[in-house]
């Protein structure tokens, strides 16, 4: 049977590539009046190095503590500056009922996407197979418009632990591969885990609107087919040991701005040793 072996259990991991301060943007709306131009005295520098938490890193910028030497100890890298456009921010100040929250979104899915597009060049390849998460926050103040996109290494698929590094992140992509995870932590494969990173899957058309229902339906079986090429079987094929993980955008607002794109992987329920990568339907590497 098509997909049988994803549908005896189907995981689902919730990422959400946050874009913090949104709170004191919303609050500073102010009718007609001149955008600045050029990023406020707050804005971090391109290239600048922090060392903040998770939970830090949900604050508008300047985040607490300042930046660092990027050679010494850090948690995360700031790699671009940008601007929500001007015609979206008056928008915003002129908005009434419910015209307010679509502005907002608006705004919020333009940063957050900038921040995934230029993650990409920044990292030198599809972010989603390395252990990233991509942080996007508005600039002090807020109302401005400015946010600043940084990168952080992560212990694991849910992005809510940072992990700490000395040097940069650029063209590093490639060098921080995910393999396998165990307990929802990032493993090498050699060693006991319960799941094995297969690829990633893109939902289309770019900027489809949001259904819950849909999207993890489409997640699910564009996942399964990733599994499917992974070991090296058919779409036919059936692996009832075997089922998946997809990690992404699966709430309305991780799913603004996002790339609709989802890390796939392969789960057992027993813990594993050794890559299952074109294992086909041989049996399973149990440690």
């Amino acid at each position: 049977m098509a997909h049988c072996f994803l549908m005896r259990r189907v995981i689902f991991i919730v990422v959400v590539l946050a874009l913090a301060g949104g709170g004191a943007y919303w609050l500073l709306r102010d009718g007609d009046r001149k955008i600045p131009k050029n990023p406020p005295a707050a804005a971090p520098q391109a290239g600048s190095c922090w060392s903040v938490d998770a939970a830090g890193a949900k604050a508008a910028f300047p985040w607490a503590g300042g930046p660092v030497d990027c050679a010494a100890a850090h948690t995360a890298e700031v790699f671009h500056v940008g601007q929500a456009t001007e015609d979206l921010l008056h928008r915003l100040d002129k908005a009434k009922g419910q015209d307010v929250a679509i502005a907002q979104n608006l705004l919020y899915a333009q940063a957050r996407r900038a921040c995934v597009v230029q993650g990409t060049a920044f990292l030198g390849g599809n972010w989603h197979e390395s252990k990233v998460q991509i942080l996007a926050s508005w600039i002090t103040p807020a109302k401005d418009g400015f946010f600043g996109c940084a990168v952080a290494p992560v212990t694991g698929p849910a992005g809510d632990e940072f992990a700490t590094r000395e040097g940069s992140l650029a063209k590093a992509g490639p060098s921080l591969p995910i393999e396998c995870i165990s307990a929802l932590k990032y493993v090498g494969c050699a060693g006991p885990h319960d799941g094995e990173y297969s690829g990633s899957y893109s939902i289309a058309p770019m900027d489809a609107p949001f259904d819950e229902t849909a999207v993890r339906n489409a997640s699910a079986k564009g996942c399964t087919s990733v599994g499917l090429r992974y070991l090296g079987l058919a779409e036919t094929a059936d692996r009832a040991d075997l089922s998946a993980a997809a990690v992404g955008p699966k709430t309305g607002s991780a799913w603004l701005g996002s790339d609709q794109t989802f890390a796939c992987y392969l789960m057992s329920a027993r813990p594993l040793k050794g890559t299952i990568q074109k294992l086909g339907t041989g049996p399973l590497p149990f440690a």
